[in-house]
């Protein structure tokens, strides 16, 4: 329990860090004074003022954030700014810091630098990967597992990282072209795994879901590989590779989902934090090989064109560069907090969701 909260408040600090710099630095590039970095949200822990921006961490390890001056446009006297904060907004205003006061261009990437931050941390993740522990080779005279998926079938029915399968509805298996042949042709229907796991022998029952695209079952699981090792600049190359590669099936996998092609599964904090401790009693490498996963979640949820995340702002973006104006402030406002409150009541529901399956 205690390697699962602190590996979750690790993962999800550095994550959120890396995501709030990228609002930070273009802000801080393009003029905008930013009141406040902070890293959780609620309560103020710590916190240390350099210049005209605070530095806090924050008592709930959930997000972050970076609160620019002028975020929302107002009119030149400042009229819906709390009483205050007029002083420090005017004196922003007078000096052009305000966020508003910036071009559409110099705003877009204030927003968006954040979720490409994310982005970047995945690739960088993955480069230490193939820094550190070398690049995967395929080898299939085992069978034992090299990674569960979170969320599929074989996570679900209780497999692990490490086990070794030994036998499907009674078939021994040999090698990981016999289990992956017998998985492939039981899609929707149950079978019977006998796994050694710590010198143990484990039985299993695991449904293997339809791969719609290949028309077989599968189970979520790959095999171990070796690893050869790489320089650094073919880390870095593997590592921007592997990210494209994850962006792209994620992107896949939402739009499957929207579209019905695919069963919606969302996980909420509880669940995350549950794989981030099963990631971490595996080992560093699964840690950042699930840390870079999250990342590169977290980077495309955040550009979503839903209100309160980076991507519906950027749509009242690509409002104003169609039609040459904003949009009215209290209007995109009330948008944003209605978006707010809806993602609220969506987190609380994921979240006790995902409370129930684990009991």
């Amino acid at each position: 329990m205690l390697t699962t909260l602190v590996s979750f408040i690790i993962v999800l600090g550095i994550l959120v860090f890396f995501h709030e710099l990228g609002h930070f630095m273009v802000a801080k590039y393009v003029g905008v004074q930013v009141e406040e970095f902070a890293i959780g949200m609620g309560p103020k822990l710590l916190g240390k003022q350099y210049g005209e921006t605070l530095y806090s961490i924050r008592l709930l390890p959930l997000g972050g954030y970076c609160k620019m001056t002028g975020e929302m446009p107002v009119d030149d006297n400042g009229d819906d700014i709390k009483q205050e904060e007029v002083e420090l907004y005017q004196k922003a205003f007078r000096e052009e810091k305000c966020l508003f006061q910036k071009s559409v261009w110099q705003r877009f990437w204030v927003i968006f630098m954040g979720p490409v931050m994310n982005f970047l941390l995945a690739a960088l993740f993955f480069t230490l990967i193939f820094s550190i522990y070398g690049v995967e080779v395929n080898t299939s005279e085992s069978t034992v597992i090299g990674q569960v998926f979170p969320e599929q079938p074989a996570y679900e029915a209780g497999l692990r990282d490490g086990d070794k399968i030994l036998a499907v509805n009674n078939q021994k298996v040999g090698n990981w072209e016999e289990l992956a042949g017998i998985i492939n042709k039981n899609p929707n229907q149950e079978i019977a795994l006998q796994v050694e796991r710590d010198n143990q022998i484990l039985e299993l029952n695991v449904v293997p879901r339809l791969d719609e695209d290949r028309e077989v079952g599968v189970i979520g699981i790959i095999p171990v590989y070796n690893r050869k090792s790489v320089n650094i600049f073919e880390a870095i190359w593997l590592g921007i590779q592997r990210t494209g590669i994850y962006i792209y099936g994620l992107i896949l996998g939402l739009w499957k989902m929207v579209t019905g092609q695919m069963a919606s599964d969302v996980s909420g904090p509880v669940k995350i934090a549950q794989f981030v401790g099963d990631a971490a009693r595996s080992g560093m490498l699964r840690l950042m090989e699930f840390s870079a996963l999250i990342s590169i979640n977290l980077g495309i949820m955040n550009l979503l064109p839903i209100p309160a995340l980076d991507g519906g702002r950027l749509v009242f973006l690509g409002w104003e560069l169609i039609t040459g104006k904003p949009v009215d402030p209290e209007k995109e406002g009330m948008v944003h907090l209605v978006g707010f409150v809806l993602l609220m009541v969506l987190f609380v529901v994921i979240m006790i969701k995902d409370i129930r399956s684990i009991i």
